[in-house]
């Protein structure tokens, strides 16, 4: 009788090698490690980090520099203000105020940037007498020349031609101009706007009457009456020539 043994069929480990592995393998993956965490170190540098909690918050250096205290400077003394009155010169030609004004040590208008500057000035702003400091500018309010129509000029240049001859009372003249050929309204204006004082005219009235001929008070009262005198024009006359 045979005798049959089992065979096993578990393969024999096979034995580690005791040889130690050599060193060069563990020096180049080590070097290859070290260029990849530098090139990553030098990435992240360049890419601003990425995570901002990665970089140590740094301190800025202490300055060293010395603080000099400087002295203030001193500041200029404020200028005294000088105070000048508003010249009052209602009645000037606009000339003659700018001159006046400027005299003064105020700034009144350019004389090119007036309409007329023989126009008559009405008033000032600041008011004349008004305290202001010197170099204010002030304001003139000059008298505008009303524009006549052709007849109306002929009217009262007719009429200061018959005063400059003799004397008229005011209604005595329109009769003159209305004789000329005007209207009754362009002879008033005329005789109006002609710049008569009625008072002188009387007074010139009675004198060349009585160089004419010798009149009473009361005669000479009457001629004058006639001639169209008011009698308060009248009376001027008369006193004015010794009655």
């Amino acid at each position: 009788m045979t005798t049959e043994f089992p065979v096993s069929t578990r393969l024999a480990e096979p034995v580690p090698d005791k040889k130690p592995k050599s060193k060069k393998g563990w020096i180049i993956g080590g070097s290859v490690a070290a260029v990849v965490i530098l090139i990553s170190s030098v990435a992240s540098a360049i890419g601003g980090g990425g995570n901002t909690n990665d970089v140590a918050d740094e301190k800025p250096a202490a300055s060293t520099a010395t603080t000099v205290d400087e002295e203030p400077a001193e500041e200029p003394e404020p200028e005294p203000v000088v105070m000048v009155a508003v010249p009052d010169v209602t009645g000037q030609t606009a000339t003659e105020a700018l001159a006046t004004l400027m005299a003064a040590g105020l700034n009144p208008p350019v004389l090119a940037t007036l309409a007329d500057p023989l126009a008559k000035v009405l008033s000032t702003s600041p008011a004349a007498n008004t305290e202001v400091e010197e170099g204010t500018e002030i304001t003139l309010t000059l008298e505008e020349k009303p524009v006549f129509s052709l007849a109306q000029q002929n009217a009262i240049s007719s009429a200061q031609n018959y005063l400059s001859f003799t004397g008229f009372s005011r209604t005595g003249l329109i009769d003159q101009l209305e004789f000329e050929g005007f209207s009754t309204e362009e002879a008033t204006f005329g005789v109006d706007n002609a710049g008569a004082d009625w008072n002188a005219e009387a007074a010139e009235k009675a004198q060349q009457y009585l160089e004419y001929s010798s009149f009473s008070r009361q005669g000479l009262y009457d001629q004058m009456a006639f001639e169209g005198f008011l009698p308060a024009e009248i009376e001027f006359g008369l006193a004015a020539v010794g009655y």
